[in-house]
């Protein structure tokens, strides 16, 4: 079932930005690394991912073989996930970064590793992957401030500061307390390190707690809209209008159950429609430099017609077709790469 809606148009009359003739693509979201890096361990074991993959060549959702038309510059996350057995958080995130380290230097041709968002222009090319570091799930802090250097030298650019669940920091969404005391400390320190805060899994009460602390923009790298689809993984719209107001970015999810409330896909296929409803809404409520793209690969069940990087480029003319080229380009490239410059 589509929504019915009447579409605000935004006209523009610039080209589509190319590195040449490639779709730039910035997506500030997924999974990937932690399903090549750990495909024998916890939640990862039982995937069926093929040992040996890499980010150049596997069968994933990402994958730099199938980037033919685009130049993308991805946002790879370290998932730590909440229930860890036999290794610490700090332990987990060492073996993906030491994983993602040794992969780009193994095959420069397909992947190019980014520390600095002044780096990106120059790495695009296209059919090519240029990936910058980042973590979802601030676990591997523990109660040392310390970690953050050492994100920092690792080339950390973004932190989600909780998964779903309570960790030293804040609390996700299916727990109910906000920032801590320490976790105000982080967040100082993350700014501090120019290191981006991340709100997606965050629960509403520590966002509330971190708009009393946060001097810098923040991003909410893969949320939609809860006026849209009720999750509380989305946000709500005085949450986007404060991280618009503080400058910072909202990554568009294509998680079936954070674009629908429906019974997807067994009421059939979640559609652009549907999708496109989220963006409407964020566009409406001002979001036309805030919008960005933040997938979920790798880590989530997507659309049938959103089900891996091949077919970003269809979605990119979708886009462009229903809202104007202008709120395409910068929702797929423009917006994220301008705010880590600033960053």
């Amino acid at each position: 079932m589509g929504v019915a809606r009447t579409h605000r148009t935004f006209h523009q009359k610039e080209n589509r930005m190319t590195t040449p003739d490639a779709l730039r693509v910035f997506d500030l979201h997924c999974d990937t690394l932690d399903a090549l890096a750990m495909n024998d361990t916890g939640p990862y074991a039982d995937l069926g991912v093929a040992k040996g993959g890499t980010l150049g060549h596997s069968g994933l959702q990402l994958s730099a073989d199938r980037l033919a038309g685009m130049a993308w510059c991805q946002c790879l996350a370290i998932w730590v996930p909440d229930d860890l057995h036999g290794i610490t958080a700090h332990q987990w995130y060492r073996k993906v970064a030491g994983w993602f380290l040794a992969d780009v230097q193994s095959e420069p041709q397909s992947v190019t590793r980014v520390t600095d968002a002044s780096q990106i222009e120059a790495s695009l090319a296209p059919g090519h992957l240029t990936g910058m570091l980042t973590v979802e799930n601030g676990s591997p802090i523990g109660h040392d401030l310390g970690v953050i250097d050492e994100f920092a030298r690792d080339g950390v650019k973004m932190v989600t500061l909780t998964w779903n669940g309570k960790n030293s920091i804040a609390s996700g969404n299916v727990t109910t307390d906000g920032l801590s005391s320490f976790g105000r400390e982080v967040v100082r320190s993350l700014e501090e390190h120019r290191i981006a805060v991340d709100v997606s899994h965050l629960n509403d009460h520590g966002f509330a707690d971190l708009l009393g602390v946060a001097t810098r923009p923040f991003v909410a790298s893969h949320s939609n809209s809860r006026a849209v689809c009720d999750h509380p993984r989305n946000l709500t719209d005085d949450q986007f209008r404060a991280i618009r107001d503080m400058g910072g970015l909202v990554g568009i999810n294509y998680f079936r159950q954070f674009i629908t409330t429906r019974d997807a896909p067994a009421d059939g296929e979640v559609t652009f429609d549907e999708l496109s409803a989220h963006i409407e809404h964020f566009l409406n409520l001002g979001g036309e430099r805030v919008l960005a793209l933040g997938s979920d690969f790798d880590g989530s069940t997507v659309p049938t017609w959103l089900d891996g990087c091949q077919h970003v480029p269809a979605f990119h003319d979708r886009v462009a077709g229903r809202f104007g080229q202008k709120v395409a380009d910068r929702m797929f490239f423009q917006n994220a790469h301008e705010f880590f410059l600033r960053q």
